[in-house]
């Protein structure tokens, strides 16, 4: 008998304690985890949206960034945490749906708590401003002139730079006369880009800031009002379901996490997306907002999970 009310006691203890930690959550900084490195695309988005996060969560919130295997070291690294709200990190449909799906990774479709979506935004292709290139057409004439000459960056195998350069080149029909050449982040690759070590590369909008690029198309179902004059990869003669490519982003914890906690950084997600502060942010470096909860975010994430086994035959990686 006095074993069971020993037990019965710790069993409340350690409740109360549950309770306490959730009300008080956050008593620590918050670690925001890029998955890439610093300078591309995701790290100069996670950067714009972290103070506005720790305004609203009234707590310190910092970015850290894990580069390697396409965001798969962060995302292997994160789902073997402790679910208490304190790791996030900001993945991509390619860190979250695609690479669980063509490597040989400790995670997948069911390891993650879903926080909420940021961003979603299309890709582009584009080539530095110093080369001859000002159409798609111009790569292709250049490549069938000397297959093998031209070569492409991405930020890794199976990221959306990759699959946004194999889409335009695939749909072009020059993919097997060109050559990749992956990094690990979209920083460096964009260093190479401006040295002329590639020609080209593909990211979001966000990144055409990042140096003096000519973009050649977008894929998107309409032209960008910051890029007017550039073609939607289905007016340069990309055909579905290569012409569209869409970018988008959340917050993920691991797998199991107390829900009081989720809604505390549910609310403090919506209430940063939703600031001047980084509405302004978003206007400026051409971010595409699209904000979605906690619940609903994990349904549009298990629903492109299944879908974007379309786009990983596409690609020819499966």
């Amino acid at each position: 008998m006095k074993l069971t009310y020993l037990t019965t006691g710790l069993a409340a203890v350690a409740l109360t304690a549950t309770v306490a930690s959730a009300q008080d959550f956050p008593e620590r900084p918050i670690n925001l985890i890029a998955p890439f490195n610093a300078g591309g695309g995701t790290d100069l988005l996670l950067r714009g949206f972290a103070p506005y996060f720790a305004e609203a969560i009234e707590g310190d919130v910092f970015v850290s960034n894990m580069a390697g295997g396409s965001g798969t070291v962060a995302a292997s690294a994160l789902q073997g945490q402790r679910a208490d709200g304190y790791q996030l990190g900001y993945f991509s449909i390619t860190v979250a749906t695609i690479q669980p799906q063509i490597r040989d990774v400790p995670y997948d479709v069911d390891s993650w708590t879903p926080i909420c979506s940021v961003a979603a935004s299309p890709t582009l292709l584009f080539t530095s401003a110093d080369t001859p290139y000002m159409t798609a057409q111009d790569v292709v004439d250049a490549v069938r002139a000397d297959p093998g000459a031209l070569v492409y960056g991405s930020s890794g195998a199976g990221a959306m730079t990759h699959l946004t350069t194999v889409a335009g080149f695939a749909g072009l029909g020059i993919i097997d006369d060109m050559v990749h050449l992956p990094f690990q982040g979209s920083g460096p690759a964009v260093q190479a880009l401006t040295a002329g070590t590639i020609q080209f590369f593909g990211d979001t909008e966000i990144l055409m800031q990042r140096g003096d690029f000519r973009p050649l198309m977008v894929f998107n179902d309409e032209r960008l009002e910051n890029y007017p004059d550039v073609p939607t990869a289905a007016e340069a003669g990309i055909a579905a379901p290569l012409n569209e490519l869409y970018l988008w982003g959340g917050l993920f914890a691991p797998a199991g996490v107390d829900a009081e906690v989720v809604a505390t950084l549910e609310a403090a997600c919506e209430q940063a997306v939703n600031s001047d502060g980084f509405q302004e942010f978003a206007a400026t470096s051409g971010t595409v907002i699209n904000y979605r909860g906690a619940e609903e975010f994990n349904t549009f994430f298990r629903e492109q999970y299944e879908a974007n086994s379309v786009l990983i035959e596409a690609a020819g990686l499966n």
